[in-house]
């Protein structure tokens, strides 16, 4: 694409097309608002020069504290890291961020025992197998509202915000971290097909030529290098073994490939989707073309021996790219769709108002200085310039994902492309009708973290042969029964507390997964 501005703009605003009923058509009164908001924009920085100059000249210094889980916080050269360094250089003598990342295992530990002692950070992520809505409930978070200014949401796209999702009773409690995220791309070492004798430019496409690859990989190899790795000792939905199975499953039934089947309303992770894919697993451990140690690895773990031609496969997000480039700078990487049975390209899915991001503690003594990094720093263009020129992902806004002088390697314009032509919006039924976040919060989530063993456990048991000796369809479907009994019985509690919820809130059984479903699908 070279210096060529990429129109991903559109793709970025089809998120706005669900944006709430209210949102203003006119123009010109949009016009008038943004005027209105740059002159308040501009009185309230005159404000904060002065108080910084204040607090300065009395020695004052504001300790605003930070967690993370986020891969983009790991490292002093990490774009998270670097944006917290030139925010604490541009405000020295008034605030300074203290910024910790913490791997997923320990983050989650450790925000728990926080808010339980009352000691949250100023600013924290939600922890895995919980959202916004459930951290709103249990108390630990307060709004935005009055720590940013209005100015400020402008940047992100109307349909960025949404109620029962980031926003709670009218509150804003978050914003969108990144822009659409791909969460399954075959990433391939070019390096260990060519030793293997293989063609490094004709990744596979389809099941039978991924496997036939990995054997030869594995042949070739001589009990050094595999075919296949994974960060098989993740938990749930981090580990390597359920987002092998659901990528591929996304090849066969996109819309029931992660476990909830919006068409249908209904959770289906014993689909024959699912169960197809997790039998092709097994027959690639039948061939030993996995790495060995993969159903213990943590996903850095897997990662690192990737990138060091351990193996010539792996299955991963969109982060895997920038992690692999930045920790193994001479590896031949190579991007490519999930190959399908028949070769076809996959369709997955996102919304455009995440339930999951940073937020301000409800116990924070420093909200303010909080919203300010937050609008200044952690939230703004000196961030997401940063993140998107290391590779992380794309951005919430549309002209930065635009700037091609931004893009930082050959392989980010595969990366773009991927994301453009098999991401589609997918129904969200918060938007839908807000009040379903009141199940969200009797689930915990969607994915419904208290019924264990969880999908990702029942997968990696079979797998390594420690199940209970059933058959994964018939434990996955034992499982879908728990699931769908509990929607059903937090929508009882629900609507018997007076809520106007049903089951029909998540059924959408007219959407056609290969569209964007729309603000007009939503009337319909």
């Amino acid at each position: 694409m070279g210096a060529k501005r990429v129109q991903w703009t559109g793709v970025i605003l089809l998120g706005a097309s669900v944006a709430l009923a209210g949102c203003s058509d006119n123009q010109a009164e949009n016009a008038a608002v943004k005027d209105n908001a740059g002159s308040q924009a501009t009185k309230e920085g005159s404000a904060s020069s002065n108080a910084k100059e204040a607090k300065a000249a009395e020695g004052e210094e504001t300790v605003v504290t930070l967690w993370g889980a986020s891969d983009f916080l790991k490292g002093n050269a990490s774009p998270g890291q670097q944006m917290v360094k030139a925010f604490n250089e541009q405000n020295k003598g008034h605030i300074r961020v203290d910024a910790r990342y913490m791997p997923w295992a320990e983050y989650n530990t450790a925000v728990q025992a926080a808010a339980t002692s009352g000691e949250l950070p100023d600013i924290f992520q939600t922890p895995q197998d919980t959202d916004i809505r459930t951290i709103v409930a249990n108390g630990w978070a307060q709004p935005f509202d009055g720590l940013v200014s209005d100015a400020w949401k402008t940047q992100f796209t109307a349909a960025a915000f949404a109620e029962g999702v980031n926003v709670i009773d009218g509150k804003t409690y978050s914003w969108p971290l990144t822009g659409p995220q791909l969460n399954s791309i075959l990433y391939y070492n070019k390096g260990v097909l060519e030793a293997a004798g293989l063609d490094p430019e004709k990744p596979p496409a389809t099941w039978d030529e991924l496997r036939a690859a990995a054997k030869t990989v594995t042949e070739k190899g001589k009990g050094d290098v595999f075919g296949l790795v994974f960060g098989g000792g993740e938990h749930g939905d981090a580990s390597g073994i359920t987002k092998f199975v659901g990528s591929l499953a996304g090849g066969i039934n996109s819309q029931a490939a992660f476990g909830f089947d919006y068409k249908t309303g209904r959770y289906e992770y014993g689909s024959d989707a699912i169960v197809e894919s997790f039998d092709y697993l097994t027959k690639l451990k039948a061939d030993g073309s996995i790495l060995p140690s993969s159903y213990t690895l943590k996903n850095t773990e897997a990662s690192a021996l990737f990138g060091q031609g351990k193996a010539a496969f792996l299955v991963d997000g969109r982060a895997r790219m920038w992690i692999v480039k930045r920790d193994s700078p001479d590896i031949k990487l190579g991007l490519t769709s999930i190959p399908t049975k028949d070769g076809s390209k996959p369709t997955y899915y996102y919304v455009s108002a995440d339930p999951s991001g940073y937020l301000i503690s409800s116990s924070s003594k420093h909200a303010e200085a909080a919203g300010e990094f937050i609008e200044k720093g952690f939230a703004s263009l000196l961030f997401y310039e940063k993140y998107l020129h290391s590779g992380v992902a794309l951005t919430p806004i549309a002209s930065i994902n635009d700037d091609a002088s931004l893009y930082p390697y050959p392989e980010f314009n595969t990366f773009l492309e991927l994301h453009k032509s098999e991401l589609k919006l997918r129904p969200d039924y918060a938007i839908r009708n807000p009040l379903t976040a009141k199940v969200i919060v009797e689930l915990g989530s969607l994915a419904q973290p208290k019924i264990k063993p969880g999908y990702g456990n029942i997968l990696q048991s079979v797998l390594i042969g420690a199940g209970s000796g059933k058959d994964i369809a018939t434990q996955l479907k034992a499982y879908d029964e728990k699931l769908n009994k509990g929607l059903d019985d937090a929508i009882a509690k629900v609507k018997g507390e007076g809520a106007n919820v049903s089951r029909d809130d998540f059924t959408f059984p007219d959407w056609d997964g290969t569209k964007d479903f729309t603000l007009d699908d939503y009337k319909q």
